[in-house]
């Protein structure tokens, strides 16, 4: 029996539903389960927000309790409506945090539900403590201080609990999002296989369209064979307005032409996309190389100058810490943005990778023109100081010389933009040949600080530390280094470079061992002050090897002083590390020391997160606090704050008797200073109490 083309395409055309409607089907199917994840994801973070909602309660009433109780300590008067509004606080926290692990309509992982048990056992045995101590203060404030430890043990045991929950309740938050996503991949490739099963049940129709129907049709054919993919096709496709079989040809041709320009499109898309980033829309490193080489070879003929901003975002690592990715994409894009706004149509802005971004000006008149676009950028990034993320940046110039090849310009670029960096970032600095100087001099510093060890060039000096009488309480053991050619090279200078080209690790462990073999000849109640530089801290060990060389050479943990800076050691994501460092060294006995401190910009908050047994005041503060009133506040200000927390106050750069006489009238622990002592490499002499005036 024979079918006629009609018949032939209607079975044809049958083979291609019946997989469209299993595709709709399949996206249906997929759209259930996507809208089950997301309402899973949602009812996640209903949670989480009810988990705010009782921190914020939790908070409150420490912060009730903690007031009441020191004004009951003082014998202040705490009003009967005080002390009843506090226990009802306490059960309407207890009422608040009435939940079960149980989800009627969703099942909760077994970590979170545990979680949320767990942190309800803690919350019902918190209330009656705080209620013992509510009670206690008001019937009798001198049994305040008996009751305080298990009343913050109690607290302490909650929040590390809610801690647990919400972290519990994040990692849930985020399976219930990796799950979503594998369902959308997995939708996704059931669907691009349906797909696929409608284009091959198309392909075979015209397939079999071609064989028995174009051929015939010369003229149909003649346009086929015309079809370029690289130029478009110059007549319309004839028989489109026939009713018959051949006029279904003459349309499915003309579609057919429609897919071809969709498919140039697609490609000027590919090729837009292997010349410029994808986030930001600018271009990317290699249309940046190729351009950057083509103005290179145009200006010497053209005469201009060529000029490379090398740019860098400030912070980006602690905007994506603080923001996460999504975050650290946004300020990306806001970046890009800010720094087209400020060129000029010439001039080409790209993106090289990560946070780096490249500006290239062409111009004739050097450096008016690329001190303008400074200009212009900076006035746009200080516009976005109040957003909730700024847009600050580094940026190093530098302008072509003849002859000078994109590569070498480009490190020139980098080096001054090194330099803005090292001058305290979100400033720019042109590059001049001091830096090559310099680099060349850092790159010197750098192999010779390899052999410093063994060429006997480091030595400790100790600077004494005193107590207000005159009695030395210890020393703080100062690295040293004696160049064979340069002479004395300022720690300043060889300790970044230390730590940049890696080897801190050693010498901290060579500082560590001289200087404990030394205090071991000291007197058994003088202490020894260390410091350790940020990166010592990626060494889990740390501890543990500290603590074995104190052994080694018998000087007991106790007299052992860790002296850490709060702006380099406790931040970002190493800050887990720091403090489970300088707890196990705590644990063994050692002092640890805020050193600088107040001039990090986070010193309040690493008070409140680890416990340090004493505080440094910068030596900028002691040395301006008889002239200036803001300064003599905040050295008072930080001993009355030590005193507080219980931890000892050291004032460094103690210079003057004046000085000496302030400190002591306001009740500083310990002083060290030039006054005091200058740093030295014999200290006996030194063991017995020294002359102080005042």
């Amino acid at each position: 029996m024979h079918l006629s083309i009609s018949t032939k395409v209607t079975v044809a055309c049958t083979a291609v539903l019946l997989p469209s409607l299993l595709l709709l089907a399949s996206w249906l199917h997929i759209g259930a389960e996507v809208g089950d994840a997301a309402g899973h994801i949602g009812h996640l973070t209903e949670l989480l927000r009810g988990q705010d909602r009782q921190d914020a309660a939790q908070r409150a009433l420490r912060l009730s309790i903690g007031d009441a109780t020191r004004l009951a300590e003082r014998h202040g008067t705490v009003p009967d409506a005080q002390w009843r509004a506090l226990s009802a606080e306490l059960q309407a926290f207890r009422a608040l945090n009435n939940v079960t692990a149980n989800d009627p309509d969703r099942a909760l992982p077994p970590e979170l539900r545990i979680a949320l048990a767990r942190t309800r056992a803690a919350t019902l045995a918190f209330v009656p403590i705080g209620k013992e101590l509510v009670d206690i203060a008001r019937i009798d404030p001198d049994g305040i201080k008996p009751t305080m430890p298990r009343f913050l043990d109690a607290l302490k045991a909650l929040e590390t609990e809610r801690t647990r929950t919400r972290d519990a309740m994040g990692r849930a938050i985020g399976d219930a999002a990796d799950d979503a996503i594998a369902l959308n991949h997995r939708g996704t490739f059931r669907a691009l296989l349906s797909a696929g099963a409608v284009i091959l049940a198309l392909l075979v129709m015209a397939l079999w369209l071609h064989l028995r129907v174009i051929e015939p049709l010369t003229s149909i054919a003649g346009i086929l064979r015309a079809f370029r993919a690289d130029r478009p096709v110059g007549q319309s496709v004839p028989c489109l307005d026939r009713q018959d079989e051949v006029g279904d040809l003459a349309r499915g041709v003309s579609e057919y032409h429609k897919a071809m320009e969709a498919q140039r499109s697609a490609q000027r898309r590919v090729d837009f996309l292997a010349h410029h980033d994808a986030l930001t829309g600018l271009p990317n490193r290699l249309l940046f190389e190729n351009r950057l080489s083509h103005e290179l070879l145009r200006a010497r003929r053209t005469g201009e100058k060529v000029t490379l901003f090398a740019i860098d975002l400030d912070q980006f690592k602690s905007i994506n810490d603080r923001c996460g990715h999504a975050g650290g994409d946004d300020a990306l894009r806001r970046a890009a943005k800010l720094l087209s706004g400020c060129v000029r149509a010439s001039d080409l802005v790209a993106r090289i990778g990560g946070d780096e971004f490249a500006i290239i000006q062409i111009a004739p008149a050097q450096p008016a023109a690329a001190e303008g676009l400074l200009r212009r950028i900076a006035r746009a990034t200080d516009a976005t100081l109040t957003a909730d993320v700024p847009i600050q940046m580094s940026i190093g110039v530098a302008i072509a010389a003849p002859d000078q090849s994109g590569g070498d310009l480009h490190n020139l670029a980098d080096m001054a933009l090194y330099r803005a960096k090292s001058d305290g970032r979100n400033t720019a600095r042109f590059f001049d040949t001091s830096l090559l100087e310099e680099v060349s001099l850092r790159s010197r510093l750098g192999r010779d600080l390899e052999r410093a060890i063994d060429a006997n060039q480091l030595h400790l000096a100790y600077q004494p530390i005193a107590t207000p009488d005159g009695r030395i309480a210890g020393f703080e053991a100062l690295l040293r280094w004696t160049h064979i050619d340069l002479g004395n090279i300022p720690p300043d200078v060889f300790i970044p470079i230390a730590e940049a080209t890696g080897q801190i690790s050693r010498i901290g462990h060579w500082v560590a061992d001289t200087a404990m073999a030394a205090a071991a000849r000291w007197p058994e109640h003088m202490h020894l002050a260390l410091n350790l530089s940020p990166l010592q801290f990626r060494d889990a060990e740390l501890a543990g090897s500290l603590i074995d060389l104190a052994a080694r050479h018998g000087v007991t943990t106790d007299r052992l002083e860790m002296e850490v800076t709060e702006s380099a050691t406790l931040l970002d994501q190493h800050r887990h590390a720091v403090h489970t460092t300088l707890r196990r060294l705590q644990a063994a006995g050692a002092i640890i020391a805020m050193d600088d401190f107040g001039t990090g910009h986070s010193s309040l908050s690493n008070l409140k997160e680890f416990t340090f047994d004493k505080l440094k005041i910068d030596r900028s503060f002691v040395a301006a606090m008889l002239s200036d009133a803001p300064s003599a506040v905040i050295v008072k200000a930080t001993i009355g704050l030590g005193k507080s927390l219980g931890m000892s106050i050291v004032a460094e750069g103690v210079e003057t008797a004046e000085q000496l006489a302030q400190l002591r009238e306001w009740g500083c622990d310990q002083l060290q200073g030039y006054f005091i002592g200058r740093p030295m490499r014999v200290v006996d002499h030194l063991i017995a109490p020294v002359e102080m005036a005042g």
